[in-house]
């Protein structure tokens, strides 16, 4: 059952004045309003509510009733929550506060979402970002149905066209192997020498695919000897020596969940790239949307910059 309102914040704002100017022609003079106007609005507040609020005196003016004094406390709480009401559109506005809906990749989430965040809440600290972490497919169609606002993700795996797109960073896949593999020494390893050694698959939501179709495009088609959706049990599998792997992310020691090693070696010759990207519904994102953006744009170009000094450290 829906519950009609039958009264105004004016008509509260009047009612106030007179209980703390203690009447009308007063109550008028602080609100430079006519008295009838104020006379009115009183008739009405009282008759919507089915109240006496005030004791009419002629030679007096106005007291407050019993129901009178109760309603005032009703009606300065009403007050205050309008005026916060005020402040916070106000807020949005200027684009200082609001929330954002974003859907991380599940692969991509350990690694960029916490910080990510974290640096635009000290840009925005009035913005909550609340993250919901999922599958490729999911997200395109979360987005689809207004169920987040934006989501970081991959360029493959998932059906993008009808969404916008901003490129953040495109990363190259790497061969991981264990640290006393044969091939660990190398600097980089060609397809060929991987045409005849296991393969550990990383069965992860849209992450088979992409890795199978590299397989294909190196020319090899190597024995799959272990597989997991988990990108660290897949890194242990490789260390404890089932293989090797291929992998986007590179965590950022080379020590396992078990404590054994791997080594990362990148692939000599071209191998495509994978995009992470953030992706929207809109055509063109607005206010703190495009602020988001914005900044995931600067935090990633961040990390290409730290990634490459790290690979020269490496080297």
């Amino acid at each position: 059952m829906r519950l009609m309102v039958r009264y105004t914040l004016r008509q509260l704002g009047y009612f106030r004045a007179v209980a703390e100017q203690g009447g009308i022609a007063p109550a008028a003079r602080a609100l430079n309003i006519s008295q009838p106007s104020i006379a009115q609005a009183l008739q009405k507040l009282e008759g919507a509510l089915g109240l006496t609020l005030f004791e009419r005196h002629h030679a007096r003016g106005l007291t407050l009733t019993l129901q009178g004094r109760l309603f005032l406390q009703h009606a300065a709480a009403l007050a205050a929550g309008a005026e916060q009401v005020e402040r916070e559109a106000r807020a949005l506005a200027a684009e200082t506060a609001g929330e954002i809906r974003l859907g991380v990749f599940r692969t991509l989430a350990p690694f960029y979402a916490a910080e990510l965040i974290r640096g635009f809440a000290q840009q925005a600290p009035g913005v909550v970002v609340r993250p919901a972490e999922m599958a490729l497919t999911e997200l395109a169609e979360a987005l689809r149905a207004g169920e987040i606002d934006l989501a970081l993700t991959y360029d493959r795996g998932a059906d993008l066209a009808d969404l916008t797109v901003l490129e953040l960073a495109a990363l190259k896949p790497v061969v991981v192997v264990a640290a006393d593999h044969p091939l660990a020494a190398r600097g980089a390893v060609t397809w060929g020498e991987l045409a005849r050694e296991p393969y550990v698959m990383l069965d992860g939501p849209g992450s088979r695919a992409y890795f199978e179709d590299l397989l294909a495009e190196g020319g090899i088609a190597p024995p799959v000897a272990y597989v997991s959706t988990s990108l660290e049990a897949v890194r242990s599998a490789v260390a404890a020596g089932f293989g090797f792997t291929l992998l986007v992310m590179r965590p950022p020691s080379d020590i396992t969940y078990d404590g054994r090693r791997v080594t990362t070696l990148p692939i000599d010759g071209p191998v495509r790239a994978l995009r992470i990207v953030l992706a929207a519904r809109y055509a063109a994102p607005r206010g703190l949307l495009r602020r988001f953006a914005d900044h995931a744009a600067r935090y990633f170009d961040g990390q290409a910059a730290v990634e490459t000094l790290a690979r020269r450290a490496d080297e």
